[in-house]
């Protein structure tokens, strides 16, 4: 598997590096401030890519809640503003899409690159407004994780679209932190993204379910009032910036979500990113989709050959397939 998350690596920044110039700074936005090991994944992976090709770390970082335009017009007054990947575009997730848009609306053709993201509408209307929001800024390019999403993007978004992989694959190999103490663990949605057809699993003795997400918390305006001033008394007295604040945290959930699944000797689940961490990881783990097909999307073009993957239809063949793992790893 680590052969091919080196591949995979690469082809992210021969993919990314090209489509904006970073020499005079440059600006990552929406980190993931909420209990979700995947988005903090992905975070970490982009700043590893920066890290890797950019002369300096991003000059503006922020929250969607957190966002102030003109801190941004201050800290990077010219450069690229990216997007942090992930599979909330579209409106299953309206806050995040409602800040691709005002972000549109106020920096009209500024460069602005939406890193690899899973497209998924339900409401024509809600398609078309991103559409319209796009052609009235002139400057934007998507990135996208999986063939589907590409089309979207080509015949309904009519946007500049690139077909990349996850950003998570830049952090590299990772090892497993300690012994697995179960045989399989069950990492699977209880958010709107579960297939609600799926049931739960007959569990052995020594098996685990659970999720890693435990709920999202939606900002009022006082709470978003609060977090400005608690960075700006942060600064003054000399503290650690947004950017270090952040890296932090998401290393915090990525270490959680090492735990968690390296504890298993093998891994079933419904979610993208419980999938990216097995490869990333070497754990043999078998796959099932989400409400839309985000993960069979992805994972069948990337990883669908890799030795120890099983993509699966249902849970009983799942389990199966982590079965047949677990025991053979015994």
């Amino acid at each position: 598997m680590f052969e091919r998350v080196e591949d995979l690596a690469e082809l992210v920044r021969r993919t990314v590096t090209p489509l904006a110039d970073l020499s005079n700074g440059y600006a990552l936005l929406d980190f993931p401030d909420y209990s979700n090991v995947g988005d903090s994944l992905i975070w970490l992976g982009e700043l590893a890519f920066f890290d890797r090709v950019a002369p300096r770390p991003p000059g503006y970082v922020s929250t969607i809640h957190g966002f102030d335009l003109d801190a941004l017009k201050r800290a990077v007054p010219a450069g690229p503003i990216f997007l942090s990947g992930g599979g909330n575009f579209g409106d299953l997730w309206p806050r995040f899409q409602q800040f691709r848009r005002m972000l549109l609306a106020a920096l009209p053709g500024r460069r602005i690159v939406q890193l690899p993201q899973t497209i998924h509408f339900a409401d024509p209307v809600e398609a078309r407004a991103t559409r319209d929001a796009i052609a009235q800024h002139g400057n934007f390019t998507m990135l996208v994780r999986d063939r589907a999403s590409l089309a979207f993007a080509q015949t309904q978004l009519g946007c500049e679209v690139a077909l990349c992989p996850d950003m998570a694959f830049c952090l590299g190999a990772l090892s497993r932190p300690a012994l697995p103490v179960h045989d399989i663990v069950y990492l699977l949605r209880t958010d709107q993204e579960q297939n609600g057809e799926r049931g739960l699993p007959a569990l052995g003795p020594d098996d685990l379910v659970t999720d890693w997400i435990h709920g999202a918390h939606t900002p009022s305006r006082w709470d978003r009032a609060v977090a400005r001033l608690g960075r700006t008394a942060l600064l003054l007295a000399g503290g650690e910036p947004d950017y270090g604040r952040f890296r932090t945290r998401a290393r915090a959930e990525l270490e959680r979500g090492r735990a968690l699944l390296g504890a298993g000797e093998a891994v079933v689940t419904d979610r993208l990113h419980g999938h990216i961490l097995s490869v990333l990881m070497g754990i043999p783990h078998a796959v099932l989709d989400n409400s839309y097909g985000k993960v069979r999307g992805f994972a069948e073009l990337w990883c669908a050959d890799l030795p120890g993957v099983a993509i699966c239809e249902a849970l009983e063949q799942a389990t199966a397939h982590a079965l047949a793992a677990s025991r053979q790893i015994a």
